[in-house]
């Protein structure tokens, strides 16, 4: 039986050490502030606050996709040496970058015809992505077959929520990811906006809290109202944050005390998710009952 590889891009925004210790492949995703490019490389050499502070001050920040040869090569510098791959993408709703996968493991597939390259839509973003990469690298370290695997990301990815509020909607407007009125309505009645992810891995603003002071209970109680207490749903959550620190923390240690979660990790939110989400962006991530909608 060949052996096969659990490979993700950089917006699932799993940390870098996560992905050395566990032999990770990460595709590297661009994003561009006031003109030059960059890759995330998942917080090896990020200065968050810098990005952050960038932004504040004006910079012009954008994201884009990577060539189809680029992610064929990827592909194919594993796939070489007899192994296939679970590629875990970024959702398809928010990026081209699936749809440019699905052509690059086509053309990687007709050089190396006995590889399999398996692409899985997360339909969601950053940490909630890297959630079901870590729950995949967990089932292989248990001697879950390949097919196993695949059928468990299928069944669950829609378990993989999403609550996140943002200081200005304004970043979300400009790159498309919310509509204009939307956007325009929460910033003239000074809402803070909390988003959550569709089935189908749409951003969507579903609710809005009037000030920050009542943010930290409101998610508080979207964790406590759709989290599940099996060990699996209980082994990780995720509190992060873009520059918003002190907020986040707090969130945290509310986590910690009102629930017990195996693993609670605290991380940045990288550039490529900052570029539309913006400053002072805060999200908790659970794996929990299915997304209604």
């Amino acid at each position: 039986m060949r052996d096969f590889v659990i490979m993700t891009d950089s917006d699932t925004e799993i940390p870098y050490w996560f992905a050395d210790e566990n032999d990770i492949p990460v595709f590297l995703m661009p994003y561009t502030l006031d003109g030059k490019e960059e890759l995330f490389d998942l917080g090896r050499t990020t200065d968050y606050k810098a990005f952050y502070t960038r932004l504040r001050e004006g910079a012009e920040a954008t994201t884009s996709t990577r060539s189809p040869i680029e992610i064929q090569e990827f592909f194919e510098g594993i796939i070489k040496n007899h192994k296939d791959i679970i590629y875990i993408c970024f959702s398809s709703q928010l990026s081209a970058h699936y749809e440019l996968a699905l052509g690059a493991r086509e053309k990687a597939l007709a050089n190396y015809p006995d590889a399999k390259i398996e692409i899985v839509d997360s339909v969601s973003i950053a940490m909630g992505a890297g959630l079901l990469v870590y729950h995949a690298v967990k089932q292989k370290k248990e001697g879950k077959s390949m097919t196993e695997i695949l059928a468990w990301l299928e069944k669950n990815k829609t378990r993989s929520l999403h609550y996140f509020t943002v200081d200005s909607l304004m970043y979300l407007k400009r790159t498309g990811r919310l509509s204009a009125m939307t956007a325009t309505i929460g910033s003239i009645l000074d809402l803070k906006p909390v988003l959550t992810l569709t089935r189908s891995g749409k951003i969507v603003a579903f609710d809005k809290v009037k000030g920050r002071r009542k943010v930290v209970k409101y998610l508080l109680d979207k964790v406590a109202e759709n989290k599940m207490d099996d060990e699996e749903s209980m082994e990780l959550a995720i509190v992060c944050h873009g520059d918003n620190p002190e907020q986040a923390q707090l969130l945290k240690e509310e986590m910690e005390a009102r629930f017990h979660y195996k693993h609670l990790w605290f991380l940045d939110v990288g550039p490529v998710i900052g570029c539309h989400a913006g400053p002072g962006v805060m999200a908790v991530l659970i794996l929990g009952k299915e997304r209604e909608k």
